[in-house]
């Protein structure tokens, strides 16, 4: 198990977006430090602020697409969907009983789902989204 380590690939040629994953990268890589994954409080308090921030980035990225009539929108969408309720279902998890799931299982998790996520979907939405900037200067 090893922190997320930003990369070139994970640009998406966006200077905001790309600082918003770097902020969600150093948020999740707070539940990588041992002492935090054993505080059920702090595990709790980590998830209430990647829930935070992460409605405010998928907001702005989805802003992005709509204006952009990004053609696979809606499925993009959907998986922000699913990862704000898993988070939350983390979070209830912990804050009702001090958390069945371990902070390990947690940081794994999101580990796993922000890079893939950022890596596959986020750096397809940034070659279209350069794509249709080269377009509007050509044309």
């Amino acid at each position: 198990m090893e922190p997320i380590q930003w990369s070139r690939w994970m640009s998406v040629g966006n200077d905001a977006l790309d600082e918003d994953h770097r902020v969600l990268i150093g948020i999740v890589n707070k539940l990588y430090d041992d002492a935090n994954r054993r505080d059920p409080a702090l595990i709790e308090a980590i998830l209430d602020e990647l829930i935070a921030y992460t409605r405010h980035h998928f907001a702005e990225e989805e802003a992005q697409m709509q204006r952009l009539n990004y053609p696979t929108f809606a499925a993009h969408k959907a998986l922000h969907d699913n990862l704000t309720r898993q988070v939350e279902s983390y979070r209830d998890d912990f804050r009702s009983n001090g958390g069945s799931t371990s902070g390990e299982e947690v940081f794994l998790f999101c580990s796993d789902w922000l890079g893939k996520h950022i890596l596959k979907e986020d750096t397809r939405f940034g070659e279209y989204a350069g794509s249709e900037a080269e377009l509007a200067v050509a044309g």
